[in-house]
């Protein structure tokens, strides 16, 4: 890199979190680790802190920093087990992504499955002249 762009880059001051709950971030990990709901959290926060924020809020801090660590993991399988297995919130979204990557499979292979479907019989017969019948229920 450019000796001019690195000193510029140097010189840049660090941006600040743009979440007011990153300063709680250990603290929701923490809660979430024993067991409390993302709707406790909140209430905990707003009681404690005073930090007003809604459970959906503390679900969408605790995914955005999960996806953010889980993009940041090497693909090796020893650093995301051990993510994994840190993480209880990891394990469940993990399990989703999988999950989710199965059903991703399971509809390319129906696409790509040739399905030649056979005609039904007709269970009526139509003609201008006539009624509509049913027709009779071959045994």
């Amino acid at each position: 890199m450019d000796a001019n762009l690195k000193k510029i880059l140097d010189e840049l001051p660090e941006k600040p979190p743009r979440s007011r709950l990153e300063p709680y971030r250990e603290f929701i990990e923490e809660l979430r680790s024993r067991g409390r709901t993302y709707r406790d959290i909140a209430e905990i926060l707003a009681e404690k802190c005073a930090v007003q924020v809604t459970g959906s809020g503390v679900h969408d801090f605790v995914r955005s920093r999960l996806r953010a660590k889980v993009m940041q993991e090497d693909s090796s399988p020893t650093k995301k087990n051990r993510l994994l297995a840190s993480n209880p919130v990891a394990q469940v979204t993990a399990a989703a992504v999988a999950s989710s990557e199965e059903v991703q499979r399971k509809i390319a292979a129906l696409k790509a499955r040739n399905s030649t479907a056979e005609p039904h019989a007709n269970k009526f017969e139509y003609n201008a002249d006539e009624p509509l019948r049913l027709k009779k229920r071959m045994k």
